[in-house]
């Protein structure tokens, strides 16, 4: 009885009442990223371009500036100075949201391109860095590369801890109608130790197909193969109306997850946006442009 009369004491002291509200920021925080890491299955925080994000996060198979963030090699066929943009409110949560910024620069018959990106705010933040290089091998094969530099910041340890990572990929026109496309990212493990435990980035196989049923109807498919989870299946459609407008949807698995967006190309502009519902965690939209030079 004692003890439950200190307690009860200790709880009403403007001291601890005070300092419990000072932390109760960065306790939701911490706990949103807890929840959005583990019932992500522990996917990548950088993701592309809302193109891909409305299509479930299919990358492999695309080819446009966003391959930087999914598959070097889509970025082979690129001809011009492009420049782009993003940005995406995960869960609706300020603090979970992601920008990410980027050049593709062609130079004779390869191609150079630069990314930057980062995931949260002040309190927990993550940043990627990534120099890719593409290149078509032939008519129908296109190859390219990425060496990844990863910071990562916690403000309890204040300080920023980097670590390094690599990305491959290649892209097959089996057909004219279809496109074939595989990537590795960080084949080899990429970790980061803190003062509170070892952080691993993903180690990830991805295989998929652009299937265009007809000159503005496409089906898109991936397989997705990360070293601690299971196996994941993404499916998209991609529909285009007189080569301005796009509609977009997508569905993934593991966790299940609904996708839709538009897209628009105003002369050398376009602009994507996208949104994906979650089933634990609710929406995510996100916007994106490209200008090509």
């Amino acid at each position: 009885m004692y003890v439950q009369y200190g307690l009860l004491k200790i709880l009403q002291e403007p001291f601890f009442c005070m300092h419990v509200m000072k932390l109760l920021p960065s306790l939701s925080i911490f706990i949103l990223i807890i929840l959005s890491v583990s019932l992500s299955k522990a996917q990548e925080v950088f993701l592309p371009g809302s193109r891909s994000q409305s299509l479930a996060g299919i990358t492999v198979s695309l080819r446009d500036c966003w391959s930087i963030f999914g598959n070097q090699a889509g970025l082979a066929t690129i001809d011009r100075l492009t420049i782009g943009g993003s940005f995406q409110n995960r869960f609706l949560v300020k603090e979970l949201s992601t920008s990410s910024g980027l050049i593709v620069l062609p130079v004779h018959s390869s191609v150079f391109a630069f990314s930057a990106y980062q995931f949260g705010k002040t309190t927990f933040r993550e940043e990627k860095l990534g120099i890719a290089y593409a290149r078509s091998l032939n008519p129908r094969l296109q190859f390219g590369v990425q060496f990844n530099y990863y910071r990562f910041f916690l403000a309890e340890e204040n300080k920023t801890i980097g670590t390094y990572g690599i990305e491959l990929g290649f892209q097959y026109q089996l057909t004219k109608h279809l496109l074939l496309g595989i990537h590795a990212l960080n084949p080899y493990k990429t970790s980061i130790q803190t003062f509170s435990g070892n952080y691993s980035y993903p180690s990830r196989f991805n295989a998929g197909a652009y299937f265009l049923l007809s000159e503005s109807f496409a089906f898109v498919s991936e397989l997705q193969k990360d070293l601690l989870y299971p196996l994941n299946i993404k499916t998209g459609l991609e529909y285009n109306v007189l080569h301005k407008l796009y509609i977009r949807v997508g569905v993934s698995g593991r966790p299940y997850q609904l996708t839709g967006g538009l897209g628009f190309s105003l002369k050398m502009l376009t602009i994507d946006m996208a949104v994906a519902y979650n089933q634990y965690l609710g929406n995510s939209p996100s916007v994106s442009f490209q200008y090509q030079f």
